[in-house]
This record gives structure tokens, sequence and C-alpha cells, in this order.
């Protein structure tokens, strides 16, 4: 009876055994294919937007391999750093993806797409015209600082605008002016004389089809810009900048 036991805490023991080391060897396994396909992922994404160098591709906890054998993931994490478009200059580039499709060889397919740009102040003209300005952020608005000459004299002058995205544009409205302390409302001839007239916004990339401007906020790093997108194919010869084609293998 007790060679009985004996034996059956063995089989236990040895079954338990087992599936600690094929769960070990599931989890090893998944690791490596997510590392794997992370590193596609990246690299297709890397040739479709025209990037420098791959963005850091994060594919979620466990398991992946299920969706990677399927062809399709549920929820990508996608950041990349340093990115220049036209004259826009982005620190940093956030985007969670849903749905996306993995066709062997044929461009990648994603479902909804939500991408937030970080432009720095950095990255803003460093002048109007001929006078130096410089960029922070209060209570929502963007704070431009330069001076100006009053009462024969040079003095500091805050104009307080509100960003916006119109028509592919970025747009900046004066809606105060602040000086030594006192607020007053932009008036035409003010920011005029500030400005010496030029037009403060500034052309937004081209955006390719199923993707949307959707707003701009400010805030202490610079500013943050939306975009939205549904049902989006990653183009197979990238931005041009690159020979061959953005497919998988």
């Amino acid at each position: 009876m007790r060679l009985r036991i004996i034996r059956r805490r063995r089989a236990a023991l040895l079954t338990a055994a087992c599936v600690a080391v094929l769960l070990a060897v599931a989890v090893v396994a998944d690791r490596w294919v997510a590392r794997t396909a992370a590193q596609r992922l990246s690299d297709r994404l890397a040739c479709a937007a025209g990037l420098d160098r791959p963005p850091r591709v994060d594919l979620g906890g466990f398991p992946v391999l299920p969706g990677v054998l399927a062809g399709e993931l549920g929820r990508v994490s996608v950041r990349a750093t340093d990115v220049r478009r036209g004259d826009v200059r982005a620190a940093e580039v956030d985007a969670e993806l849903s749905r996306v499709r993995l066709p062997g060889a044929q461009p990648a397919r994603v479902g909804e797409l939500d991408l937030r740009v970080r432009v720095g102040f950095d990255a803003l003209p460093g002048a109007v015209g001929d006078r130096p300005v410089r960029y922070r952020a209060t209570d929502g608005l963007l704070a431009v600082e330069t001076t100006a000459a009053m009462a024969g004299q040079q003095l500091p002058v805050t104009v307080l605008a509100r960003p916006a995205i119109d028509a592919g544009r970025l747009t900046v409205t004066p809606t105060e002016v602040e000086v030594l302390g006192m607020r007053r409302p932009a008036g035409a001839k003010l920011v005029d004389r500030l400005t010496g007239g030029r037009d403060l916004s500034r052309p937004l990339p081209a955006l390719p089809a199923g993707l949307n401007w959707q707003g701009v906020d400010v805030t202490d790093d610079g500013l943050r810009l939306r975009l939205t997108g549904r049902d989006l194919t990653l183009p197979a010869n990238g931005d041009g900048r690159r020979d061959g084609t953005c497919g998988g293998d």
C-alpha cells in the first residue's frame, strides 16, 4: 500500500515537473516570437514612414504567439524619437495601433491608430521676422516672449496665443498681450506691430489617406498634436526615400 502511494506521488511530481518545463518553454518561445515579430514590425514601420531609425515596438504582454500565428495583433504600442517631416521636427511620436494585420509579405494593415506627436518649444521658430522669441506654456495657451520698443525703451512683451489645426495648417491666434504684468486684448494693430504683419501659421505634413489631424494642446514640454486613423495600409514602397518594398519577408 505504501509503495503504491509512493509511486503515485512520484508520478504526480513527474507530471508537475513536465508541466512546469512545458510552461517555461512556452514562455521562452512566446518571448522570442514577440521580440522577432516586434523587430520585423519595427522595420516595416520605419520603412513605411521613412524613419531614419526603427521605432521601439511593444506587442503587449503574454501570450503573443497566437496572434503572430494568426497574422493579427490586438494592440501594439510604438514610440519613435527625433522624427522630421518637412519643417516639423517632433521630439517624440507615440502611437497605439489596434487590430494590426500582418499578411505575410503583403503590406501591413492597421484597424485603428491613435497617434500623438510632441513638438518641443526648441523646434519652433526662434524669431518672428527679426525679433527673437521664446516659448512656454501658460494656462493652456502658448506664451511667446519677446521685447518691443515702448515709451522709448525696450520692454519685455508676452503674446498669449491659442494654437489650432485648420485645413492642414498649425495656426496660432493671439488672444492677449502682457506688458509689465498687465494684460490687454491682442488687437490687430498691436499684433501686427509685434509680428511685423507676418502669418504665424505653419503648414503641417500631408497625411496619407485614412489619417486625420484631431487637435493640438500646449503642455510644459511643447506642443502635442493628435492624429487618428482607421483602416490604414502601410505603404508598400515607404515614403520613396528607400529602395525596395516595405513588405514582410
